[in-house]
């Protein structure tokens, strides 16, 4: 099966070299208009990186490419520094770059692995694709298990069923544990919609996971 958390976690460190650090626009330390200088991008990068590894993981619904997908995206908000503001959210503007960057990841793998005329391929693709992940486990009730190192094919499976806002706000609720507001923030989608989100993820979680129980 997949690696354990720890192993999840361990991986999503973000290289930026210091000559990318210095191709800031306007080839000086500090981006033009906006203050914020590279280092300071490494920083805040570096504390948002796993509520923004947990957003590519939710968009591509498994976390094959989702350290490649945050590389890419801390790439692209290093050349696009003049376009943020200090004052405003970091993980929300970056949060918004990942989930671009992974919606065109998905496009892509979708496109290597199945026949455009066929939806039953596509969608038998993004179950395998889920199925070969691991991470950290959900009850019956979509709660975490504390105690259990990785996901089992029927959990992965489950996840795999959730449309990508769904999956995203199931993820960022139980394993990063941010309040509604901050997941509404980061999404850009209202309090309550990011409830009756992970609401509803919860009761499908439930719903496979009790299902696929009783099969024999």
């Amino acid at each position: 099966m997949g690696r354990g958390e720890s192993d999840i976690h361990g991986s999503m460190g973000l290289r930026l070299e210091p000559q990318a650090a210095q191709a800031a626009p306007g080839g000086s330390v500090r981006a033009r208009g906006r203050g914020l200088a590279p280092e300071d991008f490494s920083a805040r990068l570096s504390q948002s990186s796993r509520t923004l590894w947990l957003i590519a993981a939710g968009v591509l619904g498994d976390r094959a490419d989702a350290d490649d997908v945050l590389q890419d995206a801390a790439m692209i908000g290093l050349r696009k520094l003049e376009e943020f503001d200090p004052a405003t959210s970091f993980a929300a503007w970056m949060g918004e770059i990942v989930r671009n960057v992974a919606r065109n990841a998905a496009r892509k793998r979708t496109r290597r692995q199945t026949s455009p005329a066929d939806p039953r391929t596509i969608d038998q693709s993004r179950r395998m694709a889920a199925a070969a992940a691991g991470t950290p486990g959900f009850d019956r009730r979509g709660r975490i298990e504390a105690d259990q190192a990785v996901f089992d094919d029927r959990v992965l499976a489950a996840l795999g069923t959730l449309e990508e806002t769904a999956r995203t706000c199931l993820l960022l609720r139980t394993l990063q544990d941010l309040p509604y507001r901050d997941i509404s923030a980061l999404l850009g989608i209202p309090e309550g919609t990011a409830m009756s989100h992970v609401h509803r993820a919860r009761q499908t979680l439930r719903k496979e996971l009790t299902v696929g129980a009783t099969k024999p």
